[in-house]
């Protein structure tokens, strides 16, 4: 498993950023949030989901990522030039935290969700997510983790319960 931080200090395409770290605490939502704002980046990034290709990165992007408390998840917000939400990514994971620089951390579970504006829903990398279980860098209860997340986040966004308008 990866251990990520929200800044991603060795996103080589991003030439040029600033970040930002805040706690947030309303009825909706309670944890960290961090903004990762694209200054400059040596090339768009652009992703396929199916017969979408979505451009995710690009000078003038922001990256919010979400820190909800007591969740074995984040969301990271992707924010066109014109502050439009280009989409939203679920980053399953086995914990999140904040290290001695109070930069948020997390533990990738492999399994990701995509929603897109049109609110169509996309399951990544259950293959890596299968292919860590058979190699044993993840054990039962890892994977079960990950899937129970991830099912329940496909849940609470049919039912609304996850308001990704209010992650904007």
């Amino acid at each position: 498993m990866e251990h990520k931080t929200a800044d991603r200090p060795n996103w080589k395409r991003v030439i040029d950023r600033s970040f930002e770290v805040t706690h947030k605490e309303d009825s909706c939502f309670r944890g960290k949030v961090t903004a990762i704002h694209l200054k400059q980046v040596t090339e768009p990034l652009v992703v396929k989901y199916k017969e979408h290709k979505v451009c995710i990165a690009d000078s003038g992007y922001t990256w919010l990522q979400h820190f909800p408390e007591g969740e074995k998840y984040t969301i990271t917000t992707v924010l066109d030039q014109n502050g439009e939400v280009v989409q939203f990514y679920i980053d399953m994971c086995m914990d999140h935290g904040i290290n001695e620089e109070e930069i948020p951390w997390f533990v990738d579970l492999y399994l990701d969700i995509v929603i897109l504006p049109d609110k169509e829903l996309f399951l990544l990398d259950d293959n890596e997510l299968m292919e860590a279980f058979k190699k044993g860098e993840i054990n039962d209860k890892d994977m079960k983790l990950a899937l129970e997340t991830a099912r329940k986040s496909f849940q609470n966004i049919k039912t609304e319960s996850l308001n990704t308008s209010k992650l904007a």
